[in-house]
């Protein structure tokens, strides 16, 4: 069973109804036997779908289920990552849009627990260092989320939600491809950091600055990667060629 169905089987357990809190993160966590990252990625695909609210401040709420259901008109997206290696540019584009528009407000909006869970997440993600891609990836995702709830821009948060499962897909996939690339591993640390330090200053622009820096990092070496793999496989197919009769070796 998938995580966010957990939570809604445990939702569903313990009779919560609308405006009824969850438990606090760490609890939850605890009692469903997973890691925060992943947890803060689940239910912000469950806010993509209107099942829980996340309120400034107060925690999370079972929502109204009258509420819109953005990953409904997602789910069409989801066959990209079967079927077409090249998506991650698609995805790119889109989050140099969104990304650092989402820094830039946290930076400005962003409370005190905004800020603790900002920490939180920077901290996670670190210590998912070293660990297969998809569980840093489920860091990387958590950790954007979180600045995107810190935003306060609800249109922002939610897009970004419902964008969760095909964010994680693409940043795996990304992340096993630069995993053979400890310098650019640890640059990617370095740039996490430097949002989170941004955001929580309250530097705006600078947050701004951090993140877009960021993904044009990622995008450069994510096309030098596949550029020298091509160059390989270009390679390979020469030297397996079959010489033409009278043509010398």
């Amino acid at each position: 069973m998938k995580l966010a169905a957990k939570i809604e089987a445990f939702v569903a357990e313990q009779g919560l109804v609308a405006g009824d809190r969850l438990p606090a993160e760490r609890v939850l966590a605890e009692r469903l036997g997973v890691s925060r990252p992943r947890l803060r990625e689940a239910i912000q695909q469950l806010v993509s779908r209107g099942i829980v609210v996340s309120r400034h401040g107060g925690g999370t709420f079972v929502a109204d289920r009258t509420a819109p259901l953005l990953e409904q008109a997602l789910r069409p997206l989801e066959p990209l990552i079967r079927r077409d290696r090249g998506y991650w540019q698609d995805v790119m584009e889109l989050r140099k849009a969104l990304d650092p528009e989402a820094a830039f407000y946290a930076a400005r909006r962003a409370g005190a627990e905004d800020r603790s869970r900002i920490a939180a997440a920077l901290e996670d993600m670190q210590a998912a260092a070293g660990s297969s891609p998809d569980l840093q990836a489920s860091a990387d995702v958590a950790f954007h989320l979180v600045i995107a709830e810190a935003s306060q821009n609800i249109v922002l948060r939610q897009v970004l939600a419902g964008l969760s499962a095909l964010l994680r897909e693409s940043i795996s996939e990304s992340l096993a491809d630069l995993h053979a690339h400890p310098q650019q591993m640890a640059a990617l640390q370095q740039q996490h950091h430097a949002i989170a330090t941004a955001i929580l200053a309250g530097n705006a622009e600078e947050a701004r600055r951090a993140m877009t820096e960021h993904l044009a990092f990622v995008e450069t070496s994510l096309r030098s990667i596949e550029q020298d793999a091509s160059r390989i496989k270009r390679r390979k197919a020469s030297m397996n060629t079959p010489l033409k009769p009278g043509s010398r070796p």
